[in-house]
């Protein structure tokens, strides 16, 4: 009896002592990864250079349209023999129109995508370093947490820090 009442005793000791040792105040943040992407300097930078891209490309879309509209005018005043030849050349307009609409934009996206990919990894890994220099235990994205006091909320320093270091690199 001796024996069971002493392992029980060895035993509560045990647990008092592990759940003072377990027992540690969380770090916690939360992050508006949205605010941080569409205010960061490189997503706007390259939204601007892309803006360039799309603008450039719908210039040619724009040209081609122009002769599209040019050849459908011509056709309305020719004779029947003439205009066979004339839609011949009216289908390929359209189809070069129609191919060319499709690889810019195309292109356009897959470039887009590519560079959001890329952006997101740069915040991705700015978060895990804010979070291990300043002691956090987990760092949860704001449109997953339903509530949160302003305290935790960590978006500006980490938007500040992203800023800070893309400006470094350029």
């Amino acid at each position: 009896m001796k024996k069971i009442v002493g392992f029980f005793i060895v035993l509560m000791i045990m647990m008092s002592f592990s759940s003072t040792c377990f027992s540690k105040d969380l770090k916690i943040g939360y992050v508006d990864i949205f605010k941080v992407f569409n205010d960061y300097d490189k997503t706007k930078e390259y939204d601007e250079k892309l803006e360039v891209r799309k603008t450039a490309a719908e210039e040619k879309l724009e040209v081609k349209k122009e002769i599209i509209e040019k050849l459908q005018n011509k056709l309305d005043l020719l004779k029947d023999s003439e205009k066979v030849k004339e839609e011949a050349k009216l289908e390929k307009e359209i189809n070069e129109y129609r191919d060319l609409e499709r690889e810019v934009f195309t292109d356009i996206k897959k470039e887009r995508d590519d560079k959001m990919k890329d952006i997101i990894e740069d915040i991705n890994i700015i978060i895990k370093d804010y979070a291990k220099k300043n002691g956090f235990d987990l760092i949860l994205n704001a449109n997953t947490v339903l509530y949160g006091s302003k305290s935790m909320d960590i978006t500006n320093q980490i938007l500040k820090v992203s800023n800070k270091n893309y400006k470094k690199k350029k």
